[in-house]
């Protein structure tokens, strides 16, 4: 079930966001992205549930601009499942999904104490563009952020973005 894969608290460290206290929680949060997409049109948000078999391990979404034809990223794993690629794979299946649809460049904003997934977006050709001193204060702490910036070589402008649920 998603609710226990994301009720650990240690995938709360980096980020603003808490566990969520129950299952009716888990589904009002999720309901407000049920329609996919911003009231004016203007961003597609696609959002998944990373599985195994049976099993839930986590989440990953992308806020895509539709007119720009980019992309925002994050990904939320079970601590029983870190560093085993379940992420690596997960969002390598994002980025194909998201060149097969057209998008041309996929961004991603990470905690800089977060030394996992600076790793990972790395591994998978991200590159640091900027770094956001004092971007966000949470928790009691000051959190800084870099930038991530990818370039999908294989995308095409003429290409439509759908909305389609890829299966993974």
């Amino acid at each position: 079930m998603l609710l226990s894969a994301l009720s650990d608290p240690r995938i709360y460290r980096f980020i603003p966001q808490e566990p969520p206290v129950s299952l009716e929680r888990l589904i009002e949060r999720y309901a407000k992205l049920e329609n996919r997409s911003s009231e004016d049109g203007a961003q597609a948000w696609l959002n998944w549930v990373i599985k195994q078999e049976n099993t839930c391990l986590g989440r990953i979404e992308a806020s895509v601009q539709l007119e720009s034809k980019t992309s925002s990223i994050a990904y939320l794993l079970s601590p029983d499942y870190w560093g085993q690629g379940f992420a690596l794979e997960a969002v390598r299946a994002l980025l194909n999904h998201l060149e097969q649809q057209g998008i041309i460049e996929v961004s991603a904003w990470v905690d800089s104490r977060n030394l996992a997934s600076l790793k990972l977006l790395e591994r998978l050709g991200f590159v640091q563009h900027e770094f956001l001193p004092a971007a966000d204060h949470f928790k009691g702490e000051v959190s800084d952020e870099w930038a991530y910036r990818l370039n999908l070589p294989g995308s095409s402008a003429s290409q439509t973005f759908t909305l389609e649920r890829p299966l993974f």
